[in-house]
């Protein structure tokens, strides 16, 4: 639309000023921050709740007139209980989809399966256990689904945290970036099999933004708990998903995957609980008015899991269904080949490890 490419045009000027520059990256987040809202306010007046649902059935009987007569497809989100990952898992039921609801806290992932179950009238969602703060937790969840599924058509990659405190995941890393990268990692490693057997699989990995904060990764960022920024390490484990993603496009170039990464702009959602600013009054209710809603956020996981026209179309980032100004670093093959050496060397040992970084050679950005 040309309201979204407006924006997306002074997001890529601002990007290449900036980095080009190489000024902080605080200024990116504000420029971008100002472009984004503009794009709220203007879709306030524009386009309407109503209109965004209708876009999600279309991509939903678009998908059940192609899928009819096949068998069950399958489809798992992490961080299904709420926000962006309910809504579509509850749009991937409604195309006819067996999804499965990937949480950690099993409390709210079986009350949204019974609210799921009571609002569509189906019975095809199912809840597994799934903390990606823990690889014996990703481990158990890919044991348990390969007990009962052969094939995996869709994985959404949506499960995260965002501007949280310091603090540790089970396996010793830095939270923000275990979870949000490594946990995503070890998942689809664990799962690429079943995935490869799958007639048209696709990944659609959720990144931000954010990503556009950093020039490129600082490993000790993630490494040296002095070094820790709530702002800095969440930018830095999205743009390291959005790297990840375009690794497994070259790495699967030849297995018939659809693989893309997207960002939702400023959406109403729960991650934002740990903004500073979030305690002042009125500021969720603002929020709420202002920002696109997590209906109009979920359009884009529907566009890229469902429409027939990306079957085989990979590598790109997707904002509000078209494809958006991607961080450079992102298409960087030697930082891709890198994160991935450093991301394995934090699987198999962690932070802890005074010389993990000397281990693979990285000392600079990249």
């Amino acid at each position: 639309m040309w309201l979204r490419n407006i924006v997306d045009g002074s997001e890529a000027l601002a990007l290449c000023t900036v980095h080009g520059l190489w000024l902080p990256g605080i200024l990116l987040v504000i420029v971008l921050s100002f472009w984004e809202t503009m794009y709220c306010l203007l879709y306030q007046f524009i386009w309407s709740k109503m209109q965004a649902e209708a876009q999600i059935n279309k991509h939903v009987c678009n998908a059940r007139s192609a899928y009819s007569g096949s068998e069950k497809c399958v489809a798992i989100v992490t961080g299904a209980n709420s926000s962006i990952g309910y809504k579509t898992a509850k749009a991937l039921g409604h195309a006819g989809f067996t999804t499965i609801l990937a949480c950690r806290n099993l409390k709210h992932a079986q009350l949204a399966q019974q609210q799921l179950c009571e609002s569509t009238g189906l019975d095809t969602f199912w809840v597994i256990e799934l903390d990606l703060v823990s690889f014996m937790s990703v481990q158990q969840f890919v044991a348990e689904f390969h007990k009962t599924y052969t094939q995996l058509d869709v994985l959404t990659c949506n499960a995260g945290v965002v501007f949280g405190h310091y603090d540790m995941t089970y396996d010793g890393l830095e939270a923000q970036f275990g979870t949000n990268l490594v946990g995503h990692y070890v998942l689809v490693a664990q799962l690429l099999n079943t995935l490869k057997a799958t007639q048209g699989a696709h990944i659609m990995v959720y990144s931000s933004v954010a990503v556009c904060m950093v020039c490129g990764l600082d490993y000790s960022q993630i490494t040296n708990m002095w070094h820790f920024s709530h702002f800095v390490n969440y930018s830095t484990s999205k743009l390291a998903l959005l790297m990840f993603a375009n690794k497994l496009v070259w790495q699967l170039h030849d297995c018939n995957i659809t693989i893309n990464a997207f960002h939702l702009g400023l959406v109403a959602t729960g991650l934002y609980c740990n903004v500073l600013v979030s305690i002042l009054p009125g500021i969720h209710d603002f929020r709420q008015w202002l920002w696109l809603g997590q209906v109009d956020g979920t359009v884009t996981t529907m566009y890229l899991a469902l429409a027939p026209e990306l079957a085989g179309k990979t590598s790109g980032y997707y904002a509000c269904e078209q494809p958006t100004v991607m961080h450079p670093n992102a298409q960087n093959m030697a930082a891709q080949d890198q994160l991935c050496t450093f991301t394995n060397v934090l699987v198999k040992t962690n932070t802890h490890v005074p010389n993990v970084l000397d281990s693979i050679n990285v000392k600079e950005k990249l």
